[in-house]
């Protein structure tokens, strides 16, 4: 059993802010970051991740007697209670047989949506997987190591379960230490070491998909991997012997939106898919963990 996509949406919002601004102020330079990271723009709003994810769900389409969950992913949400999801059940006037949450696996909150959405509907029942991240509120702006990886971003699907290949691959690390962000603080994170991990077990997870699907590389027509760095993008093709075009990147214009990255990614490359297409989604975050899906379009 898998997900239909049938409808996806995405907002800019704030400023787009390019590499020179962080020029200016700190010690880098556009040609390092681009270099280093792949990352020219990102936007910065003043927006909150609820009133964002407000807009966005205003502007999916769906059946409401269909919708049997919403799932919202932020680890930046400016709401304890009720949940956004409350927020936006409420608004969108759902039934109340609608189950409804927020969840917080950071950069891998999409992906981890889609997995518990497909577990939880039955044929033919629909469920809403909003991503909305306003991740400037927890940047220093003075920790060139930080600053300019992150961008603020809200997309999200409309997903219909139906009988199409699904295959799934959920693993934690348990590494409390390596990214980290305490209560009034700002985002702490050992970026060689996140890098390390990533291009070790992002590729792993995949192989794992593609062994179990009786599929090679070969096989796949699109990878939508969370924006973290282009390096690690060019990883994942390497090591699982996926061409790199159809690793899927708008980081140079975006940079890392976190949970959010996954599902605009989505709605830029939104064109492109098309029925029967095999594609691999996968998102790494905090925790540590990483978390894949294969799915036929």
């Amino acid at each position: 059993m898998g997900l239909k996509v049938k409808d996806i949406k995405s907002l800019t919002r704030g400023v787009k802010r390019s590499n020179k601004y962080y020029e200016e102020r700190l010690d880098t330079t556009d040609e390092w970051i681009l270099t280093r990271t792949g990352i020219e723009n990102r936007y910065i709003t003043e927006e909150t991740p609820s009133e964002m994810a407000k807009d966005l769900a205003d502007q999916l389409e769906f059946d409401r007697d269909k919708v049997k969950a919403l799932i919202v992913a932020s680890f930046s949400s400016d709401v304890r209670i009720p949940s956004i999801a409350g927020i936006l059940h409420k608004r969108l006037e759902l039934n109340n047989s609608c189950f409804s949450v927020d969840i917080n696996a950071a950069c891998a909150g999409f992906v981890s949506a889609m997995i518990m959405a497909e577990r939880m509907l039955n044929p033919g029942e629909e469920a809403i997987l909003v991503a909305s991240e306003q991740v400037s509120r927890y940047i220093d702006f003075n920790d060139r190591g930080i600053a300019v990886l992150f961008g603020d971003g809200c997309a999200g699907i409309v997903v219909e379960k139906n009988d199409k290949l699904w295959l799934s691959d959920a693993s934690t690390y348990g590494d409390d230490r390596v990214i980290v962000m305490d209560d009034n603080d700002f985002i702490q994170m050992n970026g060689q070491e996140v890098f390390k991990f990533a291009i070790s077990k992002v590729p792993e997870s995949l192989e794992r998909l593609l062994e179990r699907a009786d599929l090679t590389g070969a096989d796949i027509d699109y990878v939508a991997a969370h924006q973290a760095n282009v390096r690690i993008l060019e990883q994942i093709s390497k090591r699982t012997g996926i061409d790199e075009d159809k690793v899927l990147k708008n980081i140079r214009e975006r940079g890392n939106t976190s949970a959010a990255s996954v599902p605009t990614l989505l709605y830029e490359y939104r064109d492109k898919f098309k029925d029967g297409d095999k594609v691999l989604f996968t998102a790494f975050g905090a925790g540590l963990i990483v978390n894949s899906v294969l799915m036929e379009w």
